[in-house]
């Protein structure tokens, strides 16, 4: 695996996919740089990456705040002095609302989180991939950046935004020999995609089941997305032996949601 002793940057590794990917890139062997707001989840999820034998460092940070995001790249990368994985998992999911009862606060904090923190830890990362013309950058978007969802205004521009600037920057570090793709999931299997069906259940004023046999409706195979398979495939873009050529994708991870 071509992953095995790289560098990783991942953040929001604390739970959910964050952990997923972080567990992942620890039983292949890579070094793990690791940052999220919640250091008592993130020591227990570096407890398990080093018990499957990984060097793990974090940092606690709140991604909302640019200069959060730059003590936390500066304090990783202070580690091995370079990065040559980056993977952007960190993102909230914002409110389920009309678009006239979304305030204006909750619109910025999904952008600052989802989107500029994204931007922020790319742009820092990029002069070290740019200087040995390498480097792997894999972002979580989502299939709502593609079908948006209703009462999810700010999150589904969110995502279509990471979309946006994937394509823009593979086009940009591509002559640097850096790939850049992101990951597209649909109704992962994992707290926070439940917390999301509760929500547009009460939002639409039906039962739960109800909302998920109506998203799962048009999916080929009619189930969730396991957070392993979300994991699998940041691993497969992160790993050049098998992605060498692949850069400026949304990769859907979706069990054929919507096509």
């Amino acid at each position: 695996m071509s992953v095995k002793n790289k560098i990783a940057l991942i953040t929001g590794a604390a739970d959910n996919i964050g952990r997923a990917v972080t567990l992942k890139f620890a039983a292949e062997g890579a070094r793990l740089l690791l940052c999220d707001v919640n250091m008592e989840k993130l020591e227990s999820t570096m407890a398990e990456a080093r018990a499957l034998g990984a060097e793990v460092h974090g940092v606690q940070y709140n991604a909302a705040l640019p200069e959060e995001v730059e003590r936390a790249f500066q304090s990783l990368i202070g580690v091995y002095g370079d990065v040559d994985i980056l993977v952007n998992v960190v993102g909230v999911a914002g409110p389920t609302a009309p678009v006239q009862d979304v305030t204006i606060e909750q619109w910025d904090q999904v952008f600052a989180i989802d989107v500029r923190s994204t931007f922020h830890m790319i742009k820092l990362a990029a002069p070290y991939m740019i200087r040995k013309r390498s480097g792997k950058i894999v972002s979580m978007s989502s299939m709502s950046g593609k079908h948006s969802l209703i009462n999810r205004a700010p999150y589904c521009t969110a995502k279509i935004a990471i979309i946006g600037l994937t394509r823009c920057l593979a086009k940009e570090l591509g002559a640097h020999n850096i790939n850049v793709n992101c990951v597209c999931p649909s109704n992962v299997d994992n707290p926070r995609g439940t917390m999301v069906m509760q929500k547009q259940a009460e939002a639409r004023g039906i039962p739960v089941e109800e909302a998920m046999e109506r998203y799962l409706e048009p999916y080929c195979l009619k189930r969730r997305i396991p957070m392993d398979d979300i994991a699998e495939m940041v691993l497969f873009l992160s790993d050049d032996a098998r992605s060498h050529s692949i850069t400026g994708t949304d990769m859907n991870v979706s069990c054929g949601a919507y096509i």
